[in-house]
């Protein structure tokens, strides 16, 4: 079982080492787990979101519905100017990078942000096995989250009575845009469901990354 203390010492710390601290999320179960988290730590900075134009419904409907429960943070969107219709047929990996990557890494430059608070978890990719909670490469990256469970993550969520994406009980364990994410299997990997027929599971965002 996850050590709820541990996590909020985890951010604690993180909040009072870095001012300029952001929040990632990609509105998984984990990222409505770690809003909460953050709040509960008076965290009141930025929390950063990449619309690419291809999230689904569900997805845009919930950012709202987070933004509403903590609007004591700064809830911020994230997008490209121009993107293609329909890259995403074309070079889905490219459309990652323009579209979702690239956003997220202007904003984080441009606000000298040194250090990202994020809610990925060992469970949810075998390529995250072996995530530490501090990596650094361009920045801190700091998971709090790393020991968690899918059901350590619904007892909070319900524990808390907290809002979380719709489509996770229809087997959407990691939620991306809709062209390229699909319901995972019982057994499958939890990101199976992400770029699928692509033969990769990260979008690029956590690809420059040391273990501390």
């Amino acid at each position: 079982m996850a050590d709820l203390n541990a996590s909020i010492a985890v951010i604690e710390e993180a909040i009072g080492s870095y001012p300029d601290l952001a929040v990632t999320t990609g509105l998984n179960i984990s990222g409505s787990v770690l809003l909460d988290l953050v709040s509960r730590s008076n965290f009141s900075g930025a929390v950063l979101f990449v619309d690419t134009g291809y999230h689904f419904p569900q997805t845009l409907s919930l950012w709202e519905e987070l933004q509403d429960r903590y609007s004591e943070m700064n809830f911020v969107a994230l997008g490209a100017d121009n993107p293609p219709d329909t890259l995403y047929s074309r070079d889905p990996e490219l459309c990652c990078s323009l579209n979702k990557v690239a956003p997220l890494e202007n904003y984080l430059q441009e606000h000298r942000v040194s250090a990202v608070l994020n809610a990925r978890t060992r469970v949810s990719s075998p390529g995250r096995r072996d995530l530490s909670v501090i990596e650094h490469g361009t920045r801190v990256r700091i998971n709090p989250l790393i020991e968690w469970s899918y059901e350590d993550l619904e007892h909070y969520l319900e524990d808390r009575d907290i809002p979380y994406h719709s489509l996770y009980h229809e087997g959407y364990l990691s939620m991306g845009c809709w062209p390229c994410t699909g319901p995972v299997k019982p057994g499958q990997d939890p990101r199976s469901g992400r770029f699928m027929g692509q033969g990769r599971s990260e979008c690029g965002i956590w690809l420059d990354v040391k273990k501390a």
